[in-house]
Order: structure tokens, then C-alpha cells, then sequence
């Protein structure tokens, strides 16, 4: 029987560590110091982190920064082209993976909170998790608390502290208090008893946060913190960078979301810039949405997509589908739903929060062989997912080509080299590589969402477009261009989104052949999702409930 509980001592004591290095890692304190000259440090004031005329080495060539002033209640934006050293300069900042400022001027100011050093945390995406795969995420909060009230010990035998002990008692109450109430804004509570490794990718995000939230940081650095994460969730992060800013927190945060970044960059922006020989960091304290009017983009692709329509049936207001009983899709919340009625040319567009199976009820949509789901004869779909399959994702853009064209239409005798004619007629790219040898991991996300489109556009006989979230890592420019290529489109569209640019887009122009949008939303009932046709519009419906979580993230208390 003892060495039962020294087993499981053992084991607690190994979760803990894990959990531990894991924080540790991705939260540092910093005590507060000054290198440089006293002129420079004249000019920063009471700042969170400062850096001017600094230069970082570790990257070729080295990311010098002019000036970068993370002020105390601030919420910026750092932008920049893959590669340009965002990741850098994040490292730089926490003194971390050999990264440092090593040349200029430089220093950390006070913390906002009971600690004397400044506590920068940072969201690496979904990095953070990967040590404690095999943990629920209740042993995960528990743990995470326990790490953070131990910074602030309580010894009541010792008298002569008492002052002390009733200030981290106060603390231990706060860090308490905080996590359960952010816990509770981001329904935490509906995967407590999950695994981390059985998450999807929003709880993941929402785990992460939560711990990097409750830590009481000075400085938040946040790498992609909406990655799959819902409209409402979204809104309720934004809601807390409020919060946060009124308790003298500093935010930071880089993203491919172009709309979020307009919410999120509204004290500034610092762009990254890649130039021959020189790696440059650009401060200025424009909003990100006037930063971004000042600065000229060249457009990523010219000319406009355009469909084939040889073979694409006229059956209008014949449904593509029919699924006149109730029916389920495996492994989702889908159990008993019935699907209404989407008519030939309709565009809808699916609404509702993570985890009430829009993207499950998609991938059945364009399965030809999930038999609850029966196709008009005639029906050709191209299904555009969130994620590439793997060996995909690590191919080259022929391979990519290749796989869209077994997805859209098998049978066709288009080519990839017909493909690498079409990329070259809409001006994608500058024309001066052989983008079919091009490993498909050197596009941004958004410029590979691009070449999707090119490449399902030049296949006969689709008149079905099945999209989750087309304008994922889209600029202002490229999302334009995937918006023409939907209104363009001859047929049915389909789509997933929590883009509010590319809903109000679509609202004022849904196409030619269109009337309107329609908005078929998914709620969840218990463990069960139900799909009800809205009156609401999908924009209108995607405002109210980014409004509401804001709302819920401002009644959240931060000391």
C-alpha cells in the first residue's frame, strides 16, 4: 500500500514538474534595468520594454530596431512577412532561445502587479501544451494554480511575516478569482475532464490563454491567439485586452486576421521589413487601420479567378442535396439533425460557436460516399478545408495540385502545367520561380488558400463551392480576391466564416445570379447540436454575438 502512494506521489510530483517547465518557459519575470544611455532613456518614460537604436543578432541578416516602446495600458500590433523575425523579436523581448538585444539601448521597467519584476507572458500558439498531452485540463488548472499561488508562500507559524502572509493570502484569493472568471467567460468548463491530447484546436487556444491570463502578466505577447477560435471567443479576448489595458497591462499581438488586428492594434503598430540586406523593425503609433490605409501593398495576384462552366448543370431551386429525414455525422455533436433546404446557386452560409459541427457537417457534404446526405444528379463539389491533410501540407504545389484535382474532379485532363499557365495569367506570384517545385510550406497561409482557388477553378462540372473559413490569414487585398472569385461563382456556395469583412461584403453583393444570403446557424442542446434557418443575416447575427462577448469580457475584474 505504500508503494502505491509513492507511485502516485511520484506521478503527481512528474505532472507537476512538467506543468511547471512548461509555464516557465513560456512565462518570465524580469527584474527592472536599464543598458544604455541616459538620453534614450529620457525618451521611453515609465514603459513596460523599450528598446532604441538596439540590434538583435541572432537572425541573418540581424533585426535592427529603431525605436520599440511596449507602454503600460497599450494594445499594439507587430506585423511583417514570414520570415521577417517576429518570433525574434518576441525571444528578444523574454531573453529567451538565444535571442537578445546586443547592441543600442534597452530595459525593463516595473511590473504592474505585487511582484517587484515584470512578468511577460506568451502565447507560442499551441506550443505551450505540448509537454502535457496526456493530462485533463482540470489536473491542468489545478497544477497551474499551485505553480503561480507558490510564488506567494503563506507561513501563518511565522508572526513576524504576518503583514507579508496577508498580502500573498490576498494574492492566493486573486489568482482564484481571476481564473475562475475567465475560465467561466471561455466555457472552460465543457472539457475540464478531456484530455489535453482530445481537445480541438479553440480549447487548446482557450486552455493556453487561460493559464497565460490568470499568471497576472505585465506584458502579454500573443502568437495567433484566434487560431480556431470562434466568433464569440474572439470577441471576448478583444473584450479582455480592455480589461487588461485599464489594469496597466501591455499587449502585443501578431496575427494573419486582418479585421482582428484593427481591434487589436488600436494604440500602434510595428512592422517588420525585409529589404536585401537589412532586417528592420518600424515603430509608429497609428492605429493599425491607419497604419495600413499609408502603406501601399502590391496586390498578391492581378488578374481575377475565373470559373469553369462547361458541364455545370442549370437546375435552379433544385437542391444539391437531399436529406429529407433526420440523420447523423460520426464523431461530432451531429446526432440527429435534419438539414433544410439549400437551393440550386443559394449562397449560406453556416453560423454558431466551436464544437456544434459545422466543419463535420461540411466534410459529410462533400463526402460522395456518406449516404444520409444524397446528391442532385449533376452535383460536382470542391471543398475547400480549414487544414491540409499532411503529407499535403508538406508537399510541393504540384503535389497540392494534384490532390485538389483527385478532391474536384478526378477525371479531368487538366494538367498542372495548365495550372502553372492559369497562376501565371492571374499574376499570382512574380513570375520568376517555378511555383510548381515550390515546397507548398514557403506560401502564407493565406497566398496557399489563394492557389485552392486557382486550381478548383480550372476543372469542368463544379457547381458546388464547400468552404470553411476561405479568408483565413487574408489581407485586405487577397481576401478581395477570394471574394470575387464567390460572387463569380455559377453555383452553390457553402461556407464557414468569422471573417465580419467578408460577410459585409457578401451582404452587399452576393452575385450575380443570387438573392442574398442566407444563414443557417448551429446550436448546441446538451450534448446534441440542432440547425435552424435564421431570419437574422449572418453579419447581423456575427455583430450581436461579437457584442455579447465583449460584453461578458468586460464584466471580468483584473486587480
Amino acid at each position: 500500500m505504500v508503494s502505491e502512494y509513492s507511485r502516485g506521489d511520484r506521478e503527481a510530483h512528474s505532472e507537476s514538474e512538467r506543468l511547471s517547465q512548461c509555464l516557465v518557459r513560456h512565462i518570465v519575470d524580469v527584474k527592472p534595468q536599464w543598458h544604455g544611455t541616459r538620453e534614450h532613456k529620457a525618451q521611453i518614460g515609465d514603459t513596460a520594454v523599450a528598446a532604441i537604436e538596439a540590434r538583435v543578432s541572432r537572425c541573418d541578416p540581424p533585426l535592427e530596431v529603431s525605436q520599440l516602446k511596449l507602454e503600460k495600458g497599450k494594445s499594439i500590433v507587430l506585423v511583417g512577412p514570414n520570415g521577417s523575425g517576429k518570433s525574434t523579436l518576441f525571444d528578444a523581448i523574454m531573453g529567451r532561445a538565444h535571442a537578445r538585444f546586443d547592441e543600442g539601448s534597452f530595459g525593463y521597467g516595473r511590473g504592474v502587479h505585487q511582484k517587484e519584476t515584470l512578468r511577460i507572458a506568451r502565447l507560442d500558439q499551441e506550443e505551450i501544451l505540448d509537454s502535457i498531452k496526456e493530462m485533463t485540463a482540470r489536473q491542468v488548472l489545478d497544477l497551474a494554480i499551485d505553480h503561480f499561488q507558490a510564488e506567494f508562500p503563506v507561513d501563518w507559524n511565522a508572526m513576524e511575516k504576518y503583514e507579508q502572509n496577508l498580502a500573498n493570502d490576498e494574492a492566493h484569493v486573486r489568482i482564484e478569482s481571476l481564473m475562475s472568471q475567465v475560465g467561466h467567460l471561455f466555457e472552460i468548463e465543457q472539457f475540464l475532464g478531456r484530455k489535453v491530447c482530445e481537445l480541438s484546436g479553440g480549447e487548446r487556444t482557450k486552455l493556453s490563454l487561460l493559464m497565460l491570463l490568470s499568471s497576472e502578466p505585465d506584458v502579454l505577447l500573443l502568437d495567433e491567439p484566434t487560431n480556431h477560435l470562434d466568433l464569440e471567443s474572439i470577441a471576448k479576448l478583444t473584450g479582455l485586452f480592455d480589461t487588461y489595458k485599464r489594469a496597466g497591462v501591455s499587449v502585443v499581438n501578431v496575427s494573419h486576421v486582418e479585421w482582428f488586428l484593427q481591434l487589436a492594434g488600436e494604440d500602434g503598430t510595428v512592422e517588420l521589413q525585409v529589404e536585401k540586406n537589412r532586417r528592420v523593425a518600424m515603430s509608429s503609433q497609428s492605429p493599425y487601420r491607419k497604419f495600413m490605409k499609408r502603406e501601399k501593398r502590391r496586390p498578391l495576384m492581378t488578374g481575377a479567378i475565373t470559373w469553369q462552366t462547361e458541364g455545370v448543370g442549370k437546375s435552379a431551386g433544385i437542391s444539391p442535396f437531399d436529406a429529407d429525414f433526420s440523420f447523423a455525422v460520426p464523431n461530432s455533436p451531429l446526432h440527429a439533425v435534419e438539414l433544410p433546404a439549400i437551393s440550386s446557386g443559394d449562397l449560406t452560409v453556416f453560423s454558431g460557436k466551436n464544437g456544434t459541427g459545422k466543419t463535420k457537417m461540411m466534410e459529410a457534404m462533400a463526402d460522395p460516399h456518406f449516404k444520409s446526405i444524397r446528391r442532385e444528379k449533376g452535383t460536382q463539389v470542391a471543398y475547400l478545408p480549414q487544414f491540409w491533410p499532411e503529407q499535403i501540407a508538406n508537399g510541393t504545389v504540384e503535389n497540392f495540385f494534384l490532390w485538389v484535382k483527385e478532391q474536384v474532379n478526378r477525371y479531368s485532363d487538366k494538367t498542372a502545367e495548365r495550372f502553372k499557365k492559369e497562376l501565371r495569367q492571374v499574376g499570382f506570384g512574380n513570375g520568376t520561380r517555378d511555383l510548381l517545385r515550390e515546397p507548398i510550406t514557403s506560401f502564407s497561409g493565406g497566398e496557399q488558400r489563394l492557389l485552392w482557388f486557382v486550381a478548383a477553378s480550372i476543372f469542368e462540372g463544379t457547381n458546388v463551392l464547400v468552404l470553411d473559413e476561405p479568408s483565413n490569414h487574408m489581407d485586405e487585398a487577397t481576401m478581395h480576391s477570394v471574394l470575387k472569385a464567390i460572387q463569380d461563382f455559377p453555383g452553390s456556395v457553402i461556407l464557414s466564416t468569422h471573417d465580419l469583412r467578408l460577410m459585409e461584403e457578401l451582404e452587399k453583393y452576393s452575385g450575380k445570379s443570387r438573392n442574398g444570403v442566407q444563414n443557417i446557424v448551429f446550436m448546441r442542446d446538451g450534448e446534441d447540436a440542432v440547425l435552424v434557418k435564421s431570419d437574422e443575416s449572418p453579419l447581423e447575427y456575427a455583430k450581436a454575438t461579437f457584442e455579447r462577448g465583449r460584453k461578458k469580457a468586460g464584466r471580468v475584474k483584473v486587480a
